[in-house]
């Protein structure tokens, strides 16, 4: 190959350059402020980024740095305030570099991710009704609009005990070992960004539960004063 015809690379993704799995582990997660720390590590098990949710009250819906093992800014993903923007998809851009390297599209079947140009390559495809009842649940990846396989994500099963004891969760990255290394940043913020939705689905749902439990409760005291 000469110099012409490799890729460039850019700064700090050099670790993603060979390999073909990629694990991402929840490392904190907070009930009350909704944020989450991650360890980014290869398939051997070697740890190579670190990223951080970052939150306030007058920031973007949802921004994360990914840092390398000395503290440098490598990634950083970003999802725009809604008010202060018209942009809705996902923001992946290379701190060093300071250029996007890629979207993420939000839809209600999958998850695409878009070149810097806003072409769609790959979409990441929800899993079906019902699927993850104690057990993996798994994001197939896909070329665009064609749904041959070219990888998953898998959200790991841990056990019924570290399920129910805690939340932090575990996402395992399979792809082709020669897949753009842009587009391997992009499905590692993929996943910080199903992530995202699950844990704001849950949320909701708990919102609801108390909600209902709440007027369920009035009803009652109501009646018994009748």
């Amino acid at each position: 190959m000469t110099m012409a015809e490799i890729p460039m690379v850019p700064p700090g993704l050099e670790p993603l350059l060979q390999t073909d799995t990629v694990h991402v582990k929840e490392t904190r997660h907070s009930t009350f402020q909704s944020c989450c720390t991650y360890d980014v590590l290869t398939s051997d098990g070697c740890l190579v980024y670190n990223a951080e949710e970052e939150q306030s009250c007058c920031g973007p819906r949802f921004s994360v740095w990914v840092r390398d093992l000395r503290g440098g800014d490598i990634l950083h993903i970003l999802l725009p305030t809604a008010w202060s923007s018209c942009e809705s998809k996902m923001q992946v851009i290379s701190v060093p570099g300071g250029s996007i390297l890629g979207y993420i599209d939000r839809t209600w079947k999958s998850f695409v991710l878009l070149t810097p140009t806003g072409q769609p390559t790959l979409e990441v495809r929800n899993p079906g009704w019902g699927s993850g009842f104690m057990s993996d649940i798994n994001y197939r990846i896909t070329p665009y609009n064609d749904k041959t396989p070219l990888g998953v994500i898998t959200r790991v099963w841990r056990g019924f005990r570290k399920e129910f004891l805690s939340s932090t969760d575990h996402y395992a990255i399979q792809f082709p070992a020669d897949l753009d290394v842009k587009i391997k940043a992009l499905l590692v913020a993929c996943v910080m960004f199903i992530e995202k939705e699950n844990r704001e689905s849950q949320q909701n749902a708990s919102a609801a539960t108390a909600s209902s439990a709440s007027a369920a409760a009035s009803g009652a005291a109501a009646a018994s004063c009748t």
